[in-house]
């Protein structure tokens, strides 16, 4: 039993390491594996299903945002409860409030539109639409860093604006995209959620 326990803390303690490292497949394993669980947690404080669905959606985005911290991680079960409860808190605050903010968090298409599209045609159809609602400066700017692969610094440079610009129209695009999916389909698809990562 002791030798399952450790082996079962190695290879976890592998996995973060990965994530931390900047691996995609990893941090896949790593929301597959506690998806569930800080789901049906977040439910029974929220009471949503809806809530809990974007909560836990968010959560994991900010594990990724902050995945460099991962490596001094000891215990992840309770670090993804403090930050699922922190996240709680935030968003509960925001809603006495009336306030409602998205992560500042930027697609990348290379991971999406193939898993996406086996993940349901429906998904892919409703973000290429989505993809459509943009303005042209958005759209552009969105596409050089996604279908280009171009930095933000690169994009500016090509299109005589700032760094900054670049990053507003971003972010808005983002904030488009997600309002859209989230209002056409019932759940988001693993593949959406690891799209929108931060490219650093």
């Amino acid at each position: 039993m002791a030798d399952n326990n450790q082996h079962e803390i190695a290879a976890e303690k592998e996995l973060l390491e990965a994530v931390a490292a900047g691996s995609e497949k990893a941090f896949r394993s790593l929301v597959e594996r506690y998806w569930r669980h800080v789901y049906f947690n977040t439910l029974t404080l929220v009471k949503s299903a809806e809530t809990a669905q974007e909560l836990t959606q968010d959560i994991f985005l900010k594990i990724w945002l902050q995945r460099d911290k991962l490596s001094a991680v000891t215990n992840f079960r309770t670090y993804i409860y403090v930050v699922a409860r922190n996240q709680v808190i935030s968003a509960l605050r925001k809603k006495i409030t009336g306030t409602v903010a998205i992560d500042a968090s930027v697609i990348r298409e290379d991971i999406l539109l193939p898993d996406l599209q086996m993940e349901g045609k429906d998904a892919y159809k409703v973000l290429k639409e989505g993809i459509e609602q943009l303005t042209p400066q958005q759209r552009l700017i969105f596409n050089l860093s996604r279908a280009e692969g171009l930095s933000h610094e690169q994009i500016a440079e090509r299109l005589n604006i700032s760094k900054n610009t670049v990053k507003v129209h971003l972010v808005l695009a983002l904030n488009t995209l997600r309002t859209w999916v989230r209002n056409r389909l019932d759940y988001m698809p693993l593949a959406l959620l690891i799209w929108l990562i931060e490219k650093k």
